[in-house]
């Protein structure tokens, strides 16, 4: 298995660049494609916004949220194999340009709004500011997977 590409931003405004250049051609190293990894982080930025509509259970929030928050916000990296609730997973098979569409419209809109922001699930009230720093990290924890062809 090819090795993960090191992969940070500094601003959301850096993933769709990054997107783009592999959408000319790219090879995976994780188990989801291109189109699962960009759907699932454009539904991450629209949720942040309107709501997850699930909670970890209290305990887990209570004990671990804000250590794991400030952990991940600090290190700007996040663990591996985190089992996520089947809503958040994405279908199989899906159109890698279209997602990148999706994303792209998500982070326009998640750039653009200035009203309150939703709850992590886990980590409980976050600001827009955490939130921007959180989708940064989790595109560039999920995008570190693809591999751009002949580099």
């Amino acid at each position: 298995m090819a090795k993960r590409r090191a992969l940070e931003f500094a601003g959301l405004d850096q993933v769709m660049p990054d997107v783009d250049r592999l959408l000319g051609g790219h090879t995976t190293t994780g188990n989801w494609s291109l189109g699962q990894i960009c759907n699932h982080l454009s539904e991450s930025v629209r949720f942040s916004l309107e709501g997850f509509g699930v909670k970890a259970p209290w305990l887990l929030r209570m004990a671990l949220g804000s250590t794991i928050k400030k952990q991940i916000l600090k290190t700007g990296k996040m663990r591996e194999g985190i089992k996520l609730p089947e809503k958040f997973l994405p279908k199989p098979d899906l159109d890698a340009r279209a997602e990148a569409e999706a994303l792209r419209a998500s982070l326009r809109l998640f750039a653009a709004h200035t009203g309150p922001v939703a709850d992590h699930p886990m980590f409980g009230p976050m600001t827009h500011a955490e939130w921007g720093r959180l989708h940064c990290i989790h595109c560039a924890h999920h995008l570190s997977f693809v591999q751009r062809n002949g580099v």
